[in-house]
This record gives structure tokens, sequence and C-alpha cells, in this order.
């Protein structure tokens, strides 16, 4: 997947209720071509970067795993990543 396939997924996505691997409910925007991610409890749009997003997208790529915990040193925004990825 490349950086800017991704960010399509993000865009046909958007106004979606996505969810973690537990259950917890986010949306996905893009904000300056990064997504960000606006988890339901708490209503507050995070994103860590498109560098952190590329690294993500690095590992996915090599690794093609789907576990969230797997990019905890990559990116903090692991568990909607993965979310979005599960969704398309």
């Amino acid at each position: 997947m490349t950086w800017e396939e991704l960010l399509d997924l993000c865009r046909r996505s958007e106004g979606q209720t996505l969810e973690t691997v537990t259950g917890r409910a986010f949306t996905v925007g893009i904000y300056m071509d990064c997504p960000f991610f606006t988890p339901a409890s708490s209503g507050n749009g995070q994103s860590d970067g498109r560098k952190a997003g590329e690294r993500f997208l690095e590992r996915y790529n090599r690794t093609g795993s789907l576990v969230p915990g797997e990019y905890a040193d990559v990116t903090r925004n692991a568990s909607y990543y993965v979310g979005l990825l599960l969704h398309r």
C-alpha cells in the first residue's frame, strides 16, 4: 500500500464510524495530507504526523500484521491505523 492509497482509504472512510480491534469507535479525517483520528470517547482529533504514518505503512507493507502492538514503537495511533485497514 502506498501513502496515496492510504489517504484515499481515509477519504473514502470519512464520515463513517470505524472501530479498533478492541471495539473502540473512532472517525478518520485528513488534514494537510496526513490522517487524523478522532476517538468517540474523547472527541479530540489526534495525529502524530506523516513520518509516523509512513513508518506504520512501511512496517505494514513488510509484515502485513494487523496487530496494533506490533506498531507501538512507530506510532501512538497504531490501533486506529489497523482499524482503518480492517474497514476497507
